[in-house]
């Protein structure tokens, strides 16, 4: 498989038995203990990072936010906390999944394979889609409004492309889950709500109106 993953965990024992892991299902990993140190390496841009929340030097919640201002790779959170405010501000700031520990190594390497294909389907080459001064840019992966790049998370992108690429079809949460996180039992329906009011919230009052809320069904892109 060899895709490069970028784990950011301090606790050194537990970093070694994660990389190990990974390494004998086939990925190449990179460790880093600290964020600084893990803001370096990122500068390497691996394929997806898993990023632990308590970290010395920057926190974990803050180095998915400067990590998400120059890479569209998966971030997987991992944390001893458990709570929604914890979950909604990893989302918030870019990051597209969040574990809790002590976690299933096998549940943790499934979810990589997962988010990995989603990437390189959605970073395959595709045609470029334009709404008055919105564009849509697969191959680029990149969206301007008047010309002016939006900053999405990989997630709001896969979103929005998704969404905009099937115009006029309403889908519910559960499919939304399934074509854009490719799993049901990782994603609640209120993590859907999220990212479809952060989406809404980056393209403008000009365009944030292309997503539809179909209310008890689902969402739809209105053209």
């Amino acid at each position: 498989m060899s895709e490069t993953i970028l784990l950011v965990e301090d606790d050194r024992d537990l970093s070694d038995v994660v990389a190990a892991y990974l390494k004998n299902e086939g990925f190449a990993v990179t460790q880093a203990y600290t964020g600084g140190e893990a803001l370096e390496r990122a500068k390497q841009l691996p394929r997806l990072v898993l990023l632990d929340i308590m970290l010395p030097e920057i926190g974990g919640i803050e180095l998915c936010r400067r990590i998400r201002e120059s890479s569209h790779a998966p971030i997987i959170m991992l944390s001893a906390k458990n709570t929604d405010m914890d979950k909604l501000l990893s989302l918030g700031m870019g990051a597209d999944d969040y574990m809790t520990k002590p976690f299933s190594l096998p549940e943790l390497a499934g979810r990589i394979r997962a988010h990995l294909r989603r990437y390189t389907v959605y970073d395959k080459e595709r045609e470029t889609r334009q709404y008055g001064s919105l564009t849509i840019d697969p191959k680029a992966y990149a969206v301007t409004v008047d010309g002016r790049p939006v900053s999405l998370t990989s997630k709001e992108f896969h979103l929005l492309d998704f969404l905009s690429s099937h115009a006029g079809q309403v889908f519910t949460k559960s499919q939304l889950m399934d074509e854009v996180w490719g799993y049901n039992e990782y994603v609640d329906e209120n993590t859907i709500a999220v990212y479809i009011g952060r989406l809404r919230e980056k393209l403008t009052k000009t365009h944030g109106g292309h997503v539809k809320t179909v209310w008890g069904v689902g969402y739809k892109w209105d053209e």
